[in-house]
């Protein structure tokens, strides 16, 4: 066991509420605390002591007291390049880095989150990098604005680079991507063809956040591969009876310890089931249901065929169900190719007097959408 260095990885984390009542079982510490590292996704920044100006997209925010919580079940690293990040503008991530210091990672100059956060355990070096896909802001897409402060974009061209000069100091390199589609079970081609790029590139593993519920995993080459954790806690109302509705996976999260073999360089990994009961209590969720459910998640990603029918299902019903009626609301529908289609809709946008919804700008920024948006219409 002294050659074993453990790593325990929960998802998205965000309680608006304050966490006072919210109990986690004696079991669930008692695993997390098996790990000398402890990574929680600080998905929600703290609010700032002051107001800002109103914007038309909601700006999400975390209790005061999350940070206290989450170290007293035992968290230790906190990534916070997420879409949220950046709700309150730099005071909420001057406030969220204050409280939680160095422990905090994946957001910062644009040289500074393109290199890894480096822990070190029994002498062995753990380097973690942290992207995020496009959100409204604080991620850093322009290629000629890299001033200020930010979060890693995922397809940025530099970030290949990073990975591998990332690897070359460390001995283990994890890249943690907040990604993906929101609600859906399975990742996206693209989701799946990056995250791979990723173990390509040097990383050893790949620990997937942002669709709020958990997703499959997978063994790719020398390194594994999980695409979302989902939910550990999430509930951004102040009530905590506020229920997610139409969300069956919500308050289920998947708990991932990594294993390091310190001598014999092997990873191997087990799965924690995670769920959140009444927003009042985190615990284990031992259930064969959970476990018939990741089994299932995960033979889509070894079957083509079942992965190609369940991705067409579940992108058809979200595309049909919310990302059509947005554009629609720009423009008429039009029977048209998906290029021309879309051309109507930039040039309609681009016009001083129209005022972009937030949905269609999210819709057309945020790559896996776009591309999901582009498959159906072409199809």
């Amino acid at each position: 066991m002294a050659n074993n260095i453990r790593i325990f990885f929960a998802g998205d984390f965000c309680s608006t509420p304050s966490t006072g009542p919210i109990k986690v079982s004696d079991e669930l510490m008692s695993t997390i605390n098996s790990c000398q590292l402890k990574l929680c996704n600080f998905e929600v920044p703290l609010r700032p002591d002051f107001d800002l100006p109103h914007q038309s997209r909601r700006r999400f925010y975390q209790h005061d007291d999350v940070p206290d919580f989450l170290r007293s079940i035992g968290f230790n690293l906190f990534p916070l390049a997420t879409n949220h990040a950046f709700d309150w503008d730099d005071y909420g991530y001057a406030k969220t880095k204050e409280r939680l210091g160095d422990a905090a990672f994946g957001v910062g100059t644009y040289d500074e989150v393109h290199k890894a956060k480096i822990v070190e355990v029994n002498g062995i070096k753990i380097g973690f990098i942290a992207v995020c896909f496009a959100a409204y802001k604080g991620v850093f897409t322009n290629v000629e604005n890299h001033s200020g402060l930010g979060c890693a974009y995922i397809n940025d061209l530099k970030l290949p680079h990073s990975i591998m000069q990332a690897k070359e100091k460390v001995d283990y390199l994890i890249v943690m991507p907040h990604d993906g589609i929101e609600y859906v079970d399975i990742p996206t081609p693209e989701t799946i063809a990056r995250y791979r790029d990723f173990i390509d590139w040097g990383a050893d593993a790949v620990i997937g956040t942002h669709p709020h519920c958990p997703q499959g995993w997978e063994k790719y080459s020398n390194g594994v591969i999980f695409y979302s954790l989902g939910n550990f806690f999430f509930n951004s109302m102040q009530d905590y009876s506020y229920r997610a509705l139409n969300r069956p996976h919500w308050y289920e999260g998947l708990g991932v310890i990594l294993q390091l073999d310190t001598a014999s360089r092997a990873i191997s990994f087990e799965i924690v089931n995670t769920r959140n009961i009444d927003n009042l209590a985190i615990t284990i969720d031992n259930s064969i249901e959970r476990e018939k459910h990741n089994a299932l998640l995960c033979s889509y990603l070894s079957d083509k065929s079942e992965y190609d029918k369940c991705y067409s299902t579940q992108i058809e019903k979200i595309v049909e169900n919310e990302y059509l009626p947005k554009l629609y609301s720009v423009t008429p529908p039009l029977k048209q190719a998906a290029g021309t289609l879309l051309k109507a809709i930039y040039a309609k946008l681009r016009k001083p007097s129209c005022r972009i919804p937030n949905g269609i700008k999210r819709m057309i920024e945020h790559d896996r959408m776009r591309e999901s948006l582009l498959r159906y219409l072409n199809k």
